[in-house]
């Protein structure tokens, strides 16, 4: 990168490189999130594929919660008996094991989908700060030699 950024002050296109890589920058920071966003959709996409097919990574140990809701406490016919002792309607008992596997899952994809795209912003910024540290050096030198 050095050597790049030095060969284009010894042209005397260092400042219109500088310039095209500032007019640039916006453009191809947007177009590298939205890569990398279709890049971790696809990764999930295939991660839920094949969890289709095992449940909790093949450990056949269910993570499921039951959920009891009730607001009357008379047993009926399509009631069932909650833990305590009460009675519950079977309409209200749900079974949120698909629901929780569902909210990891996404939670795993944000996870990833934000620490891809902070260190391939951090990479870019890495670039800029060289960018920047050389050209300055660069511009020092020059005015150095030119007065």
């Amino acid at each position: 990168m050095e050597t790049l950024l030095e060969s284009l002050a010894v042209l005397g296109k260092l400042g219109s490189a500088l310039d095209n890589v500032a007019q640039r920058l916006p453009g191809e920071i947007y177009t590298l999130v939205e890569t990398t966003l279709d890049e971790v959709a696809e990764r999930a996409e295939y991660g839920r594929r094949g969890s289709m097919f095992t449940f909790n990574g093949g450990s056949g140990r269910s993570e499921g919660v039951y959920m009891f809701s009730s607001s009357d406490s008379s047993p009926g016919i399509d009631q069932a008996v909650a833990p305590k002792g009460g009675f519950l309607h079977a309409s209200r008992l749900r079974l949120t094991a698909l629901e929780s596997s569902s909210k990891k899952v996404d939670h795993e994809t944000l996870k990833d989908s934000f620490w891809t795209i902070y260190s391939k912003l951090e990479a870019v910024a890495q670039g800029l700060r060289i960018v920047y540290e050389v050209a300055n050096r660069l511009g020092s030198v020059s005015a150095k030699f030119a007065s």
